[in-house]
């Protein structure tokens, strides 16, 4: 496997792991009657940001491929 497998795995796991972070202390805060941390609340529009800049870029992608698109770099990832 090579360092890029790794490193994407390795990406998605912290990604996870913020999530679930800023999730689970948002829920807590919000029980408790709490204000979020000015940290949590960085971090959580971060990874809206992230997710929704990801989804509009991989949904061109795959109206692109579904018009006939070519997208050469998706052929030489295919490839390995």
């Amino acid at each position: 496997r090579g360092g890029t497998h790794c490193m994407i795995e390795f990406s998605v796991f912290l990604y996870g792991l913020l999530t679930a972070f800023v999730l689970l202390s948002a829920e807590q805060n919000r029980r408790l009657s709490r204000p979020n941390p000015a940290m949590v609340t960085a971090v959580g529009w971060g990874l809206f940001s992230m997710s929704s800049t990801l989804a509009v870029l991989l949904g061109g992608i795959a109206l692109a491929l579904l018009l006939g698109m070519d997208v050469p770099a998706l052929a030489h990832l295919a490839l390995r």
